[in-house]
């Protein structure tokens, strides 16, 4: 079954990030990037990013070399705060992948790819 639920209610009013246009990641907007998302499957299944692939942390080694063999495809990781996706982006450098990068949190990472996110199917 192919999960498209997502993160915030339509109806959902996003309030400005206090660092909006100071902070903002390049990786962002890397619209040809690899989407995964280093949560459990249970947070991945209550909402994630559209089109992201769920690739939890502690599997993610394992994963990762069979399901993205090529070692120079763009990776943008992300989580629920952007801690374990900052453990994942040095793990996948440690095994030679080249052009990962660090999202952040999920809902920061919408934000910033100017996604007002729906839940749930």
């Amino acid at each position: 079954m192919a999960w498209m639920s997502e993160l915030l209610p339509r109806e959902a009013e996003l309030a400005p990030l206090p660092w909006e246009g100071e902070h903002v990641h390049p990786e962002a907007h890397d619209d040809d990037a690899l989407l995964i998302d280093v949560r459990s499957y249970a947070e991945f299944m209550n909402g994630h990013l559209p089109g992201a692939h769920c690739l939890p942390l502690p599997r993610l080694a394992h994963e990762v070399l069979i399901r993205v063999p090529d070692r120079d495809t763009p990776i943008l990781l992300y989580c629920a705060t952007g801690a374990r996706a900052e453990q994942a982006l040095g793990l996948l450098r440690q095994l030679g992948y080249h052009a990962v990068r660090n999202g952040g949190c999920a809902l920061d990472l919408a934000r910033r790819r100017g996604l007002l996110l729906q839940r749930g199917l």
